[in-house]
């Protein structure tokens, strides 16, 4: 039984994590490369059970869902910007830092704005649980999917190459 806040919470926290572990590791290892990797794999199944899952519950608190939308794609621009620069550049750390602090702020923003959400929405205890049932069963397919592995991967290069 998971609560969809504590969902939320709790991997905002597994993203944090992973910042700063991307922050730590060297440029140009294979530790920081794998600890990408997971970023990003974690970062997709966040936005999509955000996205498909978690606002739609929410949609009486529409103001506050086009505003977290309109974040979602400032993060992934920032993101395509930080893929787009190579390790070799002086601005690479800065930009994956760049990267980190706007998904961090979203997380931020995020859980004073909508864990809880405001009224109108009033979720009951059984809606929480059915929710966080469902953003944790989504999670759990999504990063046992070889699908959704090369899904990640493929639009890491999307957003590289544009």
């Amino acid at each position: 039984m998971s609560n969809a806040y504590d969902v939320l919470r709790d991997h905002h926290n597994v993203l944090r994590g992973l910042g700063s572990r991307l922050k730590a590791a060297p440029v140009g290892s294979a530790e920081r490369q794998e600890t990408l990797d997971e970023l990003l794999r974690e970062f997709t199944i966040h936005m999509r059970i955000e996205d498909d899952i978690y606002y739609p519950a929410l949609s009486a608190a529409s103001r506050l869902i086009a505003i977290a939308h309109a974040e979602h794609r400032q993060i992934y621009d920032q993101l395509a910007v930080a893929l787009r620069t190579p390790a070799s550049s002086p601005h690479y750390v800065d930009e994956w830092n760049s990267f980190l602090m706007v998904l961090e702020a979203h997380a931020d923003e995020e859980e004073r704005d909508l864990v809880p959400p405001p009224a109108p929405v009033d979720l009951t205890d059984a809606e929480l649980e059915d929710l966080g049932n469902r953003m944790a069963a989504e999670m759990e397919r999504q990063r046992n999917s070889t699908f959704e592995e090369l899904h990640v991967k493929a639009r890491a290069a999307l957003l590289k190459a544009f």
